[in-house]
């Protein structure tokens, strides 16, 4: 028997998966939460931090890796030997910046209280205001449009030129500015890779030419003229080895030296290997804590407002696109932590049930409209299809009656919205969308809000039966690495249709709901017109809130 271990790096956790590498069967899985976690107010030695930051200790990550794969052995009894290949994801674009043997600058004794050293998760928003340089710039070349003509602080540039910027003696001691899925790949193997995903979608690499030119880069600042020399590696796709287990990988792990270690991916493009969806106009959904929306097309568009389309970005012969969302499950976490009043946690408490839970409930015995409620979904900015992080959530419609569960089933809606609003952008621009996926933390999770989404989208949404399909999809990135080795990219599909085993759970749209939505959806878009492109009121209050944060940090 051989297996493949993959590995799913999320904001606040690690999933694993132990597949059979014949069957791709999942035989078991395991769960590490990072014992730092997000690091959003200060530094682990209470060095403060401004809004809008969102940091991560590199060594969760390294942890983790160990942690899962005891945990995997142990539950499924075989031996490391049988253990034939890894894979990973990670979120992107997450940045660390290392020494030239790969040391994170946070090691550092003099770096240690420096927040540009420590790892920049992708949420990181901090460097929104060196966007409008960087897109001004990028306006005036022929790759602006491959990328939505517009550029997300969540990228990697803009947060590689905050620390040129507000650490210039850390950049300029940085001989790495590395995605941390690559990083994982090179403290395993010896060996420097980039994995082709973060690098096209996050860093604006095209095949075709290359990474950005020196001369565009100096245009910006005159340090980053050197930015290319701290990503020199080989640029591999997901599914191609990188490498093999070095002795002292080998023995943190548990593993055998020599194991194949596949190319780092991006966790919302694996999923789609995780869902076994190689056809084109297949959309899925990875709905967590933010959401991606991820389509392979033989149509090419270039689309204001998307991520960005990458040619064989995730599949042979086929156009990837994403989009997404940058709040999701946050915002529902976010009303439950500050906006429930005490009566329902103690009623949810007598009933033994999560707050989600009853509040869910409650929500599921509305009908759509019933609240008189919408909101817009931008409580973390805007990814697709306004690509702004200036802007802000909204919530319309509230009167002196409304209640606790009106508001949230609201803030669900909000969210199927924005999906809506993605869905639609892609076809007004000629990319066809044949069917609807979903997979990620919620979906199975949350049955009202599958429905509230196939209703508004008025299309089945296909939920995915496997609970962590990100690492499912880089255990399928092991074995295609295990076994093909420089050819898993072209054999992927392949291997795809061969491990297709389960059939997903289908969730049809209530036919009298459609019509409803479909007035919630316009005055929905009548909002994001106004206050997305026109009235710039949200972008004047952030403004507004960061200056009076900053001078009541002064005054403390």
């Amino acid at each position: 028997m051989a297996y493949t271990i993959g590995f799913d790096f999320g904001s606040l956790s690690a999933r694993g998966v132990l597949m059979d590498a014949d069957s791709g069967a999942v035989l078991c899985s395991a769960v590490f939460e990072y014992p730092c976690g997000i690091m959003t107010e200060q530094l682990p030695d209470g060095t403060p931090l401004p809004p809008d930051w969102a940091l991560q200790d590199p060594e969760d990550y390294w942890m983790a890796l160990r942690e899962v794969t005891h945990a995997l052995l142990a539950q499924s009894g075989i031996s490391p030997e049988d253990v034939i290949g890894l894979g990973l994801d990670t979120t992107a674009c997450t940045l660390l910046p290392t020494a030239e043997d790969g040391t994170p600058l946070c090691r550092q004794e003099r770096y240690q209280h420096e927040p540009h050293a420590w790892v920049k998760l992708w949420k990181h928003h901090a460097a929104q205001p060196y966007v409008p340089a960087i897109e001004e710039a990028a306006s005036q070349t022929d790759w602006y449009v491959q990328f939505g003509s517009a550029i997300s602080c969540e990228h990697y540039l803009p947060k590689v030129m905050q620390m040129a910027k507000e650490s210039p003696a850390l950049y300029q001691d940085a001989a790495r500015m590395i995605q941390i899925g690559d990083w994982l790949v090179w403290k395993l193997t010896g060996r420097e890779t980039r994995g082709y995903c973060a690098a096209a979608f996050k860093t604006f690499y095209r095949a075709d030419r290359g990474d950005l030119s020196r001369d565009f880069l100096a245009g910006l600042d005159p340090l980053l003229a050197d930015l290319n020399d701290k990503q020199p590696a080989p640029i591999l796709h997901d599914s191609c080895l990188a490498g093999s287990l070095t002795e002292s990988a080998a023995h943190w792990m548990g593993l055998l030296p020599g194991t194949a270690v596949a190319a780092a991916g991006v966790d919302a493009h694996v999923t789609i290997y995780g869902c076994h969806l190689h056809n084109p106009g297949q959309l899925l959904l990875i709905i967590g804590t933010s959401t991606c929306a991820i389509l392979n097309s033989e149509s090419y568009r270039e689309i204001p407002g998307l991520n960005g389309v990458v040619p064989e970005g995730i599949l042979p012969d086929l156009n990837a696109y994403e989009g997404g969302q940058a709040c999701v499950g946050d915002l529902f976490g976010w009303f439950v932590d500050n906006c429930v009043p005490a009566s329902y946690l103690r009623q949810a408490e007598q009933e033994g049930k999560s707050i989600h839970q009853y509040l869910m409930e409650k929500a599921a015995a509305l009908t759509p409209g019933e609240s008189g409620l919408v909101a817009l979904d931008w409580w973390n900015g805007v990814r697709s299809m306004l690509m702004d992080f200036d802007l802000s959530g909204m919530l319309v419609g509230l009167t002196l009656n409304t209640r606790p569960e009106e508001i949230y089933r609201a803030l669900i809606e909000a969210t199927a919205y924005g999906v809506r609003r993605i869905i639609d952008g892609l076809e007004e621009q000629g990319v066809p969308i044949h069917s609807l996926y979903a997979a990620g933390g919620i979906p199975q999770k949350n049955p009202l809000l599958v429905q509230i989404y196939a209703d508004i989208c008025g299309r089945d949404i296909c939920v995915a039966e496997q609970e962590h399909t990100g690492a499912l999809g880089s255990a399928i990135l092991g074995s295609a690495a295990a076994l093909y080795g420089e050819d898993g990219f072209l054999r992927l599909p392949n291997l795809l249709r061969r491990y297709q085993t389960s059939t997903p759970s289908v969730c049809h749209p209530v036919e009298g709901n459609i019509t409803i939505y479909r007035q919630l959806y316009d005055i929905y878009c009548r909002l994001y017109e106004q206050f997305g492109r026109s009235s710039g009121i949200m972008g004047e209050l952030k403004a507004l809130r960061l200056s009076a944060g900053e001078k009541s940090r002064e005054r403390h």
